[in-house]
Parts: structure tokens; C-alpha cells; sequence
């Protein structure tokens, strides 16, 4: 070396080795492949920290270097942290599944301001362009709060310290846990069938709405003729013997909660009622005979159950019945303003609490009754229906989706809107899907998808039958 290089070049080249520098020369050409420690992430070897910390250091180190997390109560602004021009821009659909985690979020709010948050997730809205939105518990507001995937800039566990590169997926496996979604599926995949039975079992007391709610014998018949369905059984199945017990609970608070419309009743029959043309495709000719029949039993030694049954026959089996009446606007506006007052009552309650996790379980409880979920699901069901009776069986999605936004935003005030904030797109969207899975339509069947320029359909055609009937 120093025969090709010469005396001094040679030396100065020594010098350098020895000091040390070409370690730092060869570090800084390793840190050009660096990665963020945003939950999007998932390269190696290189990460970073945190969104506030530039030292870049090996994975293995990672937990070392992290700086003490602790939240500045000063930051967190008191106003909403989304932008409401950014929630307009995402589609209206969203897949909606309930998950417990505790993290520790670095997150950038629409005004740019960065903070650093411990929450506690609550609820996870998943849309199709990928981003989901968190619903959690923020201990620096002590509050709930909505979180955007896109700003969250790094994301570790609350307990272990952990840094989670992949945050969707965590959230989803732990929500394949939780006794609350697997109860929510049953749910849902039930919806008219609940609806239908609690009415039927309650209607002949002619009491009004705030009366149509199933209790004592006939509520534990319809939760245990809920739980003997097909794709009940195949869920319950999976869980250990504790969780079963806990979704079963669910199961029961949701059913002895729900109350039902008399709007909200005609929809469902509507919808399950047997087609005017034969050979049409009935897809729900099994579901029927066997609602039927859990009525008939239900009331077994009543004296109105003549009443009960003849009713859901002429509603469900004969399909000139019925057909034309006119509906009264005015009972619509009655029913609607009840469950206003009701889901009022609830969020009050969950308010009121003091302990987080009582303040948990009577939140998700409010929610399982909000008003705008439960009207969305209603009007979307009836115009799906409008749609098939008319044989308009491809439309597009995104016109469908925002009339049926409309429709609901038409039932509530500028000040309940502007309350509800973002939450009530969201609920707007889950409503949806809830409605579009208890009327056979499925992602994975290609109910909805995207053309080649970009647009958004909707195909009836793909209408499958729920599991639950499957024998």
C-alpha cells in the first residue's frame, strides 16, 4: 500500500482508520436506506425511533434508545383533530369491528400540531382505500377520540413498550378475540329476523314504541333460538368456554335493548316477504318458515298468538298484501324522535361513569342503539329492495351510498349534525355494511367493486343467502 500510494498518503489514510472516522463514513451510507417507525412500515434492518427522534439505530437497539413517553397535557387541542375535507374524500362504506388495545401513538392532528397520546381503542372503522380510523379512549382529553391511520407518524405498545410497525393487522387479530364482534356478527346476520320476532311478540299490546321491546320468557326464546342458528353455532364454536358465555351475554343485553319501529318492521318485511313472480329467486323462503314457526312457539298458550301469527303470514307469505298502503310521516317522525331520546339517555349514562372500564362496556352499549347506524341500516335496506323490485340491479355505489346519506341526514337537526361530528359519516358507514350483509350482498362475492376508469358499482345480481340458513 504505501509503495502505491506513497509516504504521506499512505499516513493519512492510516490516520483516518485509526480515529475511527470511516466507521461513522460507513454508518452514514447504511442510514440512506432508512426507514420511519410509522405503522405503515415493514423494511429492515434500519428504523427510526420515533417522529421527534433522528438517531438511527440497529433493530435489536431499538427498545434502548427509545426517550421516556410521557404526554404533555398542554398539547392535545380541545377542538375535533380530523379534517372535515379529508373525511369527505374517504369512501363512505367502512367495515366496523370492536377491539380493547392500549397504545402509545405519536399522531399528527389536521392543524399539523404533532403530540404524543396513550389511548385505550375502542372501535376500528376499516375503509376499502386502506386507511382506518380508531375510536379510542384518549387519556391526554380524557375523552374519546378519532385517529386517522394516515397521521399516526409511530405506534408502540402501552405495556411491553413495543414498537408496531403493522398496526392493522395487530388490531385485527385481536378483534378476531373479542366476544363483542363475534356477537355483532350474529347480530347482524339476524337483523330482520330480530326485528321481525321482537315486533311479532310484543306488537298485540298496543302500547306504543317505547313498549316494543321483548323481555322475560319471550326475550330468552328469541336470544336461544338467535344462538341455535347455523353460522351462530360455527362462531360460538371457535371460542373458548369463558368468551362463549360472555357472547351469549351480549347476545341478550343487545336483543332486551333493541326497539323497534314500526317503519323499521315494515322494511324488514318488506324484504322477506315471499316475491310476486315464482321462480324469481327466493332467498329467503327458509328464513321465513322458520321465523314463523319460533313465533308461533314463542307464544304457545297466549291469546294472542293467533293475532301474532296470522299477521307475520299475511306480511311474509302473501305478497299482494299490503302492497300500496301508504305510510304516515308522522309515525316515522314519532318513532325516530323516541330513539333519539333513548340513544340521548344512553350517552348521558356512559358520561356519567367514572371507572374506564364501566365507561367501556356503556359506551359500546350507546353505540349498539346509535340513531344514525340504525336509521342507515333501515333506508338502505328499503332502497336495496326498491332497486330489486324495479330489476335495477347495477347501479353506481357511490350515488347509492351519499342518497342514502342524505336520507338519514333529512331525519336530524343542523345542531344534532354538527354534535355528531365526523361520527356521524362513520356511522353512517357501518350502517351500510350491516345492510348490505343482512340483504346477501359480500365483498368477496364482488357485490361491489371498481371499474377499470375508477368508478364504484353495485351488483344485486350477486345477492347470496346468509349462512344462518344453511342446514
Amino acid at each position: 500500500m504505501k509503495s502505491l500510494l506513497g509516504e504521506s498518503r499512505y499516513t493519512a489514510v492510516r490516520d483516518v482508520f485509526k480515529s475511527g472516522a470511516a466507521s461513522s463514513i460507513g454508518e452514514g451510507r447504511k442510514s440512506a436506506g432508512r426507514l420511519t417507525g410509522d405503522v405503515r412500515s415493514t423494511r429492515e434492518p434500519w428504523k427510526e425511533v420515533s417522529a421527534s427522534t433522528y438517531r438511527w439505530v440497529r433493530p435489536s437497539e431499538v427498545q434502548k434508545a427509545m426517550p421516556p413517553l410521557e404526554e404533555d397535557p398542554t398539547l392535545a387541542p380541545k377542538a375535533p383533530e380530523t379534517d372535515p375535507v379529508e373525511e369527505d374524500k374517504r369512501p363512505l362504506l367502512c367495515e366496523k369491528f370492536l377491539v380493547q388495545d392500549q397504545l402509545k401513538i405519536d399522531y399528527v392532528d389536521k392543524s399539523g400540531n404533532a403530540t404524543r397520546r396513550s389511548i385505550r381503542v375502542e372501535e376500528v372503522y376499516a375503509y376499502d382505500d386502506g386507511v382506518f380510523v380508531l375510536r379510542a379512549w384518549c387519556v391526554l382529553r380524557k375523552g374519546y377520540r378519532t385517529f386517522v391511520s394516515s397521521r399516526i407518524q409511530g405506534c408502540r405498545d402501552a405495556l411491553s413498550r413495543e414498537t408496531i410497525f403493522d398496526l392493522l393487522s395487530r388490531l385485527k387479530k385481536r378483534a378476531s378475540l373479542d366476544p363483542g364482534n363475534v356477537a355483532q356478527e350474529i347480530l347482524d346476520d339476524m337483523t330482520m329476523e330480530i326485528d321481525l320476532a321482537i315486533y311479532s311478540l310484543t306488537n298485540y299490546w298496543n302500547s306504543g314504541i317505547t313498549k316494543r321491546v321483548v323481555s322475560g320468557k319471550k326475550k330468552n326464546a328469541l336470544v336461544d333460538w338467535v344462538l341455535q342458528q347455523s353460522k351462530a353455532k360455527s362462531l360460538l364454536g371457535s371460542l373458548d368456554a369463558d368468551k362463549h358465555i360472555e357472547v351469549e351475554d351480549l347476545v341478550r343485553q343487545s336483543i332486551a335493548d333493541r326497539k323497534v319501529t314500526h317503519s323499521s318492521y315494515d322494511t324488514c318485511a318488506r324484504l322477506m316477504r315471499r316475491p310476486i313472480r315464482p321462480g324469481g329467486g327466493d332467498h329467503y323462503e327458509v328464513r321465513r318458515q322458520d321465523l314463523i314457526v319460533f313465533v308461533e312457539e314463542a307464544l304457545q298458550g297466549k291469546a294472542a298468538k293467533g293475532t301474532a301469527v296470522t299477521r307475520l303470514n299475511e306480511d311474509l307469505l302473501d305478497p299482494s298484501f299490503r302492497i300500496g298502503r301508504k305510510e304516515d310521516p308522522n309515525q316515522s317522525t314519532k318513532e325516530i324522535q323516541q330513539v333519539k331520546k333513548d340513544s340521548r339517555k344512553a350517552e348521558r349514562n356512559y358520561k356519567s361513569k367514572r371507572k374506564s372500564e364501566v365507561i367501556s362496556k356503556q359506551y359500546r352499549r350507546y353505540e349498539r342503539g346509535e340513531p344514525a347506524r340504525l336509521l342507515t341500516i333501515e333506508v338502505a335496506l328499503r332502497n336495496l329492495q326498491k332497486c330489486l323490485e324495479d330489476e335495477r340491479l347495477l347501479f353506481g355505489k357511490d350515488e347509492f351510498e351519499e342518497c342514502v346519506m342524505k336520507e338519514v341526514e333529512f331525519a336530524f337537526s343542523e345542531r344534532e349534525l354538527k354534535q355528531a361530528g365526523e361520527m356521524f359519516r362513520k356511522r353512517c358507514g357501518a350502517g351500510l355494511s350491516t345492510a348490505y350483509c343482512s340483504f346477501g350482498l359480500r365483498k368477496k362475492n364482488r357485490s361491489w367493486f371498481t371499474d377499470s376508469t375508477g368508478k364504484s358499482w353495485l351488483n344485486l345480481m350477486t345477492r347470496s343467502s346468509s349462512p344462518s340458513i344453511i342446514r
